[in-house]
C-alpha cells in the first residue's frame, strides 16, 4: 500500500449557545476555513441542527446538563461534531464526578469516526473540561479522556479537541493523547482575549501543522465568549485502509 501525505481541516468552538447566537453569522464564520470537521461545545441540539444545515454537514450531538428543567427540553445545553464527510461510530460518555443531568459541572467526551471519499479517516473527540476552580478536576477528566482513546485502539488515528478550560495548566494537555504542534493564541474572552483555553491535539506524525485564532472584536464576541481555533495540517495515509 502507498503511503499519501493528505491535508486536513479541524475547528474547535466554544459556541455559548445559551446566549442564542446568530446561526447564520456562525456558519459564515466557520464556512470561512472549509473545515473538514467542527468540534462545538455549548451548543443546543437545535443549534446543531441549524447550523450543520447552513454548513451542508451531517452531526451528531450528545446531552451534557438540563440548565432548567428536563421539561424545557429545547434549552438542553450539548456538544456536537459537524462534518461534509461521512459520521458513523459515534457515542459519548461522562468524564466526571458530577453525575447529575441538572448541573453544568456534569462532563461527557463525544466522539465518532468521520470518512472522506478519499478514504481519509480519524476518530474525532470533542472534550469540554471542567470550568471549576479545581485543576485536580480538569486532571482527572483528561486522564479519563485519555482511557477511553485508548480502549478505542490506535486505528483510525485520533484527533482530540475542545474547551480545555486549562489556561497556564500544561498538564491538562500532556494527560491528553495527542500532542498540540502549534500552540493557538489566547481565546477567551472573544473581545479582547487573554486566556488559552481551546486546543486541537493531533498525532504526532502530524507535518506542516499551522493553526488559526481570529482577533478578538466585539464582531465575535457577539457571536461567543470564545474564538474559534482551526488547525490544518498532512499526515501520511496507508491507501485503502479506510475506503
Amino acid at each position: 500500500m502507498a503511503r499519501i501525505a493528505r491535508f486536513w481541516t479541524v475547528t474547535t468552538w466554544n459556541m455559548h449557545g445559551a446566549r442564542k447566537p446568530d446561526i447564520a453569522a456562525v456558519a459564515t464564520a466557520i464556512e470561512v476555513e472549509s473545515p473538514d470537521v467542527v468540534v462545538i461545545q455549548e451548543i443546543r441540539k437545535a443549534q446543531a441542527a441549524d447550523l450543520a444545515s447552513a454548513l451542508g454537514m451531517r452531526f451528531t450531538w450528545a446531552l451534557k446538563h438540563y440548565p432548567f428543567t428536563p421539561l424545557l427540553k429545547g434549552a438542553a445545553e450539548g456538544m456536537a461534531i459537524l462534518t461534509p464527510h461521512a459520521l458513523d461510530a459515534a457515542g459519548h460518555s461522562q468524564i466526571s464526578s458530577e453525575k447529575s443531568k441538572w448541573t453544568h459541572n456534569r462532563r461527557i467526551a463525544l466522539w465518532c469516526l468521520v470518512g472522506r471519499s478519499d478514504g481519509l479517516a480519524y476518530r474525532i473527540y470533542n472534550v469540554h473540561l471542567s470550568s471549576s476552580g479545581r485543576a485536580a478536576d480538569r486532571l482527572a477528566e483528561a486522564i479519563d479522556v485519555a482511557k477511553l482513546v485508548n480502549s478505542h485502539g490506535d486505528a483510525p488515528p485520533a484527533v482530540v479537541a475542545g474547551d480545555f478550560n486549562d489556561g497556564a495548566e500544561a498538564s491538562i494537555i500532556f494527560a491528553l493523547p495527542g500532542i498540540e504542534h502549534v500552540p493557538p493564541s489566547p481565546t477567551h474572552p472573544a473581545d479582547a482575549p487573554t486566556q488559552t483555553l481551546d486546543h486541537v491535539l493531533l498525532p504526532a506524525q502530524a507535518r506542516s501543522v499551522s493553526t488559526t485564532v481570529p482577533a478578538g472584536s466585539p464582531e465575535w464576541a457577539a457571536m461567543s465568549d470564545h474564538l474559534p481555533v482551526t488547525v490544518r495540517f498532512d499526515l501520511d495515509w496507508i491507501e485503502g485502509d479506510f475506503t
